[in-house]
């Protein structure tokens, strides 16, 4: 059984002949760079120069031996290019480096111990749809970004035994991009001050992501299994809008953008979310969602994974969930992973429906002994 197969049988919720492996096949599944320094120098690895494909969160290309080797991935992803008109430059601030994105969003990583670039200067500055207007919206037709994208999927598609991942196109969703564009207190404020506002901004959200997805799906449709959208709903105590909000405001437009993905493939929909997201669960499945990402177990009401696999198991492929990535994998023993791992494993692969990815991406610091322990109790527990 290759990793394709191995792949749409779990998304199927049937039981392959392991559970699938992914490291990398997203943004929001990989391992960040000094993590990744420090894994390849303990397995005795070189690197080669270390190639960055996700800027703000430092993510860089993962050598293909590592992958197939030592992780055992079943996974790639598929990534859309930059656009013509904007090239990422990263700017020496001093203490900081800033970058500035093509939304006009500013970022920051300090360049002491800075791991990754944290939003701190927002374009939208008034509550105004006279701001809207004046905006410079990115263009999700602009040929740049998907030039020889078809070619190499199909090549990949062709010659690899991979399932292959669109990630989240723009990096953003429906209820995360304006609080990119506002800043975070600012949207939430607008949501209830000024909802004519509110509204218009999410609908030209929603209008580009479903443009960019739709360009990307007519290049690659065909030969990808997996679509990535992301919208965060939740802090790690529970949601940040009242579920009422949610479905009255958020929730029919992200319908729209699921339902334009599905009308461009017969790819499976991976909803990813951090949080608290358990109330949210059942919305998502009304919206068409066939995978949720992540199962973050440190979570308010996330930590009990028999639970979640019983009670939405039937409807959803949890993705990522593996090992507490806030306590156990940075700061326990190998003993701790192992055996935070094997319960997680038992607890959602019974009948498919389950990939193995970290909870996110695996953060700089975590001691690399851990993060093969992770990998090792997968390998070893992880067969049906």
């Amino acid at each position: 059984m290759d990793s394709r197969e191995r792949i749409l049988i779990t998304l199927q919720h049937r039981e392959p002949d392991r559970v699938p492996i992914d490291l990398g096949g997203t943004d929001v599944t990989s391992i960040c760079r000094g993590a990744y320094e420090d894994l390849m120098g303990y397995l005795g690895r070189d690197t080669g120069p270390i190639v960055i494909e996700n800027i703000v969160e430092q993510l860089p290309v993962l050598d293909e031996t590592f992958l197939n080797e030592v992780v055992r991935a079943d996974t790639r992803q598929i990534r859309e290019h930059g656009c013509s008109t904007w090239e990422p430059r990263i700017e020496d601030n001093g203490r900081y480096w800033r970058l500035v994105n093509e939304w006009q969003i500013g970022m920051r990583m300090p360049k002491e111990g800075g791991h990754y670039f944290d939003l701190v200067e927002f374009p939208l500055k008034e509550p105004t749809c006279d701001a809207l207007d004046a905006f410079s919206w990115p263009n999700p037709a602009d040929p740049a970004r998907w030039e020889g994208l078809a070619e190499h999927t199909q090549r990949l598609y062709g010659g690899s035994p991979y399932g292959l991942v669109i990630g989240c196109v723009f990096g953003g969703g429906v209820f995360e991009f304006p609080q990119y564009l506002r800043g975070m207190a600012a949207f939430l404020t607008d949501l209830l001050l000024h909802p004519k506002f509110a509204d218009e901004l999410m609908e030209r959200i929603v209008e580009v992501l479903i443009d960019a997805y739709s360009h990307m799906l007519d290049e690659v449709g065909e030969y990808v299994q997996v679509v990535c959208i992301c919208d965060d709903l939740a802090t790690q105590m529970g949601p940040m809008i009242s579920p009422d909000l949610y479905r009255k405001r958020i929730k029919p437009r992200q319908k729209r953008l699921v339902e334009a993905i599905k009308a461009r493939t017969d790819a499976y929909v991976m909803y990813h979310g951090c949080g608290a997201t358990r109330e949210f669960l059942p919305d998502l499945i009304d919206i068409g969602v066939d995978i949720f990402n992540p199962v973050q177990v440190g979570a308010r009401g996330m930590g009990d994974t028999a639970e979640l696999k019983r009670m939405f198991g039937a409807d959803l492929t949890f993705w990522g969930g593996l090992c507490d990535t806030q306590r156990v994998l940075p700061f326990g023993t190998p003993e701790d992973v192992r055996e935070e791992t094997r319960r997680r494993l038992d607890n959602l692969m019974p009948g498919g429906g389950f990939v193995a990815a970290p909870i996110h991406n695996i953060q700089d610091g975590v001691p690399p002994e851990n993060i093969m322990a992770m990998l090792e109790t997968v390998h070893e527990y992880g067969m049906y």
